[in-house]
């Protein structure tokens, strides 16, 4: 189940033993702060966590699986994220979820 927004701040109040009101000013502070950081074009860098950067993708031409009408796609900036050694590290010790299909079965 993915982890929300309000989880996450729950999470954060928690673990720093302060209120969740406190803490949603905080967790809005830092999400913002990057989000301004990454429209100036500059990379966010968290040491162990990861990178966050602009990236520029190049305009292409793509086809509608429906119709096979070509469609230009302009060039556009994305945001980019490359997750850190220790990040990378901590998921990898989490067991591989098995297939949909296999958990299926088991029902």
């Amino acid at each position: 189940m993915p982890v929300g927004r309000q989880d996450l701040i729950k999470m954060v109040a928690a673990k720093a033993n302060k209120s969740a009101k406190e803490t949603t000013e905080f967790v809005n502070a830092t999400l913002d702060s990057i989000k301004e950081t990454l429209e100036t074009g500059e990379t966010v860098r968290l040491v162990g966590f990861g990178v966050f950067s602009v990236r520029d993708t190049a305009e292409s031409v793509r086809v509608n699986p429906q119709t096979r009408e070509k469609i230009n796609v302009p060039a556009r900036k994305r945001v980019k994220f490359t997750a850190g050694k220790e990040l990378n590290d901590a998921v990898a010790k989490v067991p591989a979820a098995k297939p949909a299909a296999a958990q299926a079965k088991k029902k």
